[in-house]
């Protein structure tokens, strides 16, 4: 200690001398003359020497009130390591922290700072004790929903903005409520990792905004994460999580594509929109590439249809049967017989090297999103009124209602929100496009 003492003295001497430094003299003599800090420099020397590895955390609170190094760790466990780390202004830590009973616990380690790189210090760390981390795999995520500003963000300076159909590596899922991630495209080689919401914590926002709206509003940041917490409790009551995931994000990855392995397209739009006759004028317009799968029906055969090429003709218990066991990605009833698409008959025409193309209603989607099928989901969006009831009147249909068109403009607006159609811009897996009729 009085070693360090001597060579302060002789800095704080030199720069009083120096024009514009005074100040910076006195400020270096007075911190280095405070109790807490010379009790520092005491503990490092004598640590140092015994060679001791705990690690020593304390709060700016010890430091703040005069007290002493010593009191502060009389109830820690023997022996210290203290950590020291030193920045340049254009560097980050990259570590946040809490108080726990007058004690600097590590609340986050942000991945891409000096404390992540060294591996010094670990999430939850805190005097005398370390606790466990386990790495996550590193995984693209696809955004399909727009994240700008939240209030319950732990750290507002880190808080990574997106856009829908943006494409996140996710770098740490350790938190449960906030992931650590980069953004596709952004140079990530001397920034921090930023935050995004969690799958499940995005959630239980979508549901608890929900509640809001019936509600009246919070009056303020401690009332609206309480209030999140509440809500959080009802997550068990969702109908179907699966479909509230793709109001979240999705796994992706770069598909290279395969010459001989052509991908399914899918036609899906609101009823009447023209999906059935845009479908059927693809496949008379080339029947060398293009293809639809066999449908399964529980109706007799017509003249000139041949089992197996026009349809797969079942009887109804056997139709059942199928659908009971997963087989159809979509089935339903028309005029008292069933009719249904297997997901085997799509394979059977990827398998020819044909695109296979088909039609789906919009909750059927998620059957054929899989790494088997990877198919193009085209979005046909209904045009303006007008434009609808000028192509109803080109295929003969005079009478149809207005209100009839105002429900096919509603459910394509539907379909738009429930599954955040996206333009097609990129080449990743699962992308969708848009387009009207």
């Amino acid at each position: 200690l009085k070693e360090v003492i001597v060579s302060v003295e002789r800095i704080t001497e030199h720069l009083s001398k120096l024009d514009g430094k005074e100040e910076d003299s006195r400020i270096l003599h007075d911190y280095f003359h405070l109790a807490p800090v010379q009790a520092a420099i005491e503990a490092i020397a004598t640590h140092s020497r015994e060679g001791d590895k705990v690690k020593l955390l304390f709060p700016h609170s010890v430091i703040a009130s005069n007290g002493t190094i010593h009191e502060a760790t009389k109830s820690s466990e023997p022996g210290v390591h203290v950590v020291s780390l030193f920045k340049r202004e254009d560097t980050y830590l990259g570590a946040t922290v809490r108080n726990e009973e007058n004690r600097i616990v590590v609340g986050r380690v942000v991945k891409g700072g000096i404390i992540d790189k060294t591996g010094l210090l670990k999430e939850g760390e805190k005097a005398g004790k370390q606790l466990l981390i386990f790495s996550s795999a590193q995984v693209k995520l696809r955004a399909y929903y727009i994240f700008q500003d939240d209030i319950y963000v732990p750290c507002k300076e880190l808080a990574l903005k997106f856009q829908r159909g943006d494409i996140l590596h996710v770098l740490s899922t350790e938190d449960e409520n906030w992931w650590q991630a980069y953004r596709e495209g952004d140079d990530n080689s001397h920034s921090l990792a930023g935050l995004i919401p969690s799958s499940s914590f995005h959630q239980q926002v979508v549901m608890y905004m929900d509640e809001t709206e019936r509600d009246p509003k919070p009056k303020c940041r401690a009332e609206s994460k309480k209030r999140l917490q509440e809500v959080g409790a009802f997550k068990g009551l969702l109908p179907n999580s699966g479909d509230l995931d793709l109001l979240t994000y999705e796994e992706v990855v770069l598909h290279l594509s395969r010459t001989d392995r052509k991908r399914p397209l899918v036609l899906c739009g609101p009823e009447g929109v023209g999906c059935l006759e845009l479908r059927q004028q693809l496949l008379e317009s080339d029947r060398e590439r293009l293809a639809g799968p066999v449908p399964y029906t529980t109706r007799p055969p017509r003249d000139g249809e041949i089992d197996g090429v026009h349809y797969h003709f079942v009887t109804k218990q056997r139709f059942l049967d199928l659908s009971k066991a997963g087989k159809f990605v979509e089935y339903g009833e028309y005029e008292r017989y069933m009719y249904g698409t297997a997901a085997a008959d799509i394979l059977n025409v990827i398998r020819r090297s044909k695109t296979c193309v088909l039609t789906l209603k919009a909750e059927s989607l998620l059957a054929v999103r899989t790494s088997e099928i990877m198919p193009f989901i085209l979005f046909v969006a209904p045009p303006s009124l007008k434009t609808l009831r000028r192509q109803k009147e080109c295929t003969g249909q005079f009478n149809v209602k207005d209100d009839e068109l105002k429900g096919i403009l509603t459910q394509g607006k539907r379909i738009e929100q429930v599954f955040q159609i996206i333009e097609c811009r990129e080449k990743f897996l699962g992308f969708s496009a848009h387009t009207h009729p």
